[in-house]
């Protein structure tokens, strides 16, 4: 319903402004910023979450391939994932120690014998890496001192096992094997 008096009241000089089709257009314009900003911040904080997950992953996998099996008891973890390895890995594991053996048969006297006193990784190099590992020893195995070597901060030996252990936990790598292991994870030299 219209009044005589709209057009006075509405346009008149000293009548309230509206704001029009600028300010309109003004609004719809920092409205969509505001979305864009929200919708490009929450990909980027989605993205950084996933780095995040990805870092902590690979941070754990290299924890528990290196670090675990020096410092437990028995490396179980990481014989459940030694199982789950190819059979071109397990084929390959099982030629190193054959090799390891040697052709003649005839054991190297070597420099003492002791016994593995905490489990973990044998190595075919004095280093943590996951490429070196031959396959697991465990405490109670009976070892031959073959070498030492100080490597940085580290000393290591080379060992041959000769007897496993009667109470292994898991499948380690059997009598005869050669390879290097950290001087933390054995008896002492006697």
């Amino acid at each position: 319903m219209m009044r005589s008096d709209d057009w006075d009241r509405l346009f008149a000089p000293n009548a309230p402004k509206r704001g029009g089709p600028l300010r309109a257009l003004i609004h719809i314009v920092v409205v969509t910023l505001l979305l864009g900003a929200l919708a490009v911040g929450g990909m980027w904080l989605v993205g950084q979450r996933q780095q995040q997950a990805e870092r902590l992953a690979a941070t754990a996998t290299a924890y528990a391939g290196t670090i675990v099996p020096q410092l437990t008891s028995v490396a179980g973890a990481t014989q459940t994932v030694e199982a789950q390895g190819t059979a071109t890995r397990i084929a390959l594991r099982t030629a190193t120690a054959q090799a390891a053996v040697g052709p003649t048969g005839t054991p190297d006297p070597g420099i003492g014998s002791g016994e593995v006193v905490r489990g973990g990784n044998l190595r075919r190099e004095p280093r943590v890496a996951p490429e070196t590992i031959v396959g697991l020893i465990y405490p109670g195995d009976r070892i031959t001192f073959l070498e030492r070597r100080r490597v940085g901060d580290q000393v290591w030996f080379r060992i041959r096992v000769d007897q496993p252990a009667v109470d292994r936990s898991g499948e380690g790598v059997p009598a005869g094997t050669e390879g290097w292991a950290s001087a933390l994870l054995l008896s002492p030299l006697p």
